[in-house]
Order: C-alpha cells, then sequence, then structure tokens
C-alpha cells in the first residue's frame, strides 16, 4: 500500500473545508496549525504523526537566524527523543507552551 492510500487502494477524501483553510492560511497560522497537530497526536501517543510533524516544524526553521533556529531546533530534538521514548505527555506539555508562545509572539488565533 502506498503512502496515502487507504485499503481500497485509492486516496483517501480530502476534507474541503479544512483544505481551504490550509491553502489560505498564513506562514504563522501553518506552524500553529502544525504544532495542534503534533499536540493531538501526542495525546492519541501516535508516534508517527507526532514525529512527522515535529519534522515539519524542524524544516520550517530559518537558518539565516542561526541563533534563534538553533534554539528551537535543539528543543524540536528534545521533543522528539521525548517521543521516541514514549514520554508522550512531556512532549505534549513542551509543545501546548510552545505553541501558546507562538500564538500570542504572532498574533495567531
Amino acid at each position: 500500500m502506498l503512502p496515502g492510500q487507504n485499503l481500497h487502494g485509492s486516496q483517501p477524501k480530502v476534507d474541503p473545508y479544512l483544505k481551504q483553510k490550509i491553502m489560505s492560511a498564513s506562514p504563522e497560522q501553518l506552524i500553529s496549525y502544525i504544532y495542534d497537530v503534533a499536540i493531538s497526536a501526542c495525546g492519541r501517543e501516535d508516534r508517527m504523526k507526532a514525529t512527522m510533524a515535529l519534522q515539519e516544524l524542524i524544516n520550517s526553521l530559518n537558518f539565516e537566524h542561526k541563533e534563534m533556529a538553533g534554539k528551537f531546533f535543539q528543543l524540536y530534538r528534545y521533543i522528539l527523543d521525548l517521543i521516541v521514548k514514549g514520554k508522550f505527555e512531556d512532549a505534549k506539555h513542551l509543545l501546548y507552551e510552545l505553541k501558546s508562545t507562538w500564538v500570542e509572539a504572532m498574533k495567531v488565533v
């Protein structure tokens, strides 16, 4: 089975409202959405989805600002380590705090 396919070999249906929400989101809102996915995945102890969300957060870092990006990179790697070790509640708490700070800093709702 290929990634993104269901048991019948077809692509899963995409919620058109969700697709529109993502397509019209600002970069700041997209980061907020990724935090939501990571937090939710940790709540369900979904290691794969949490890891994918953290990888997206790492990929979003702008290393033109090396000091700031480096600190976030280290923090995201630490959270990934917590997830690998099955410490989902600790990871979820850190992600929630990061998202709250991000939303406040970016004034994203």
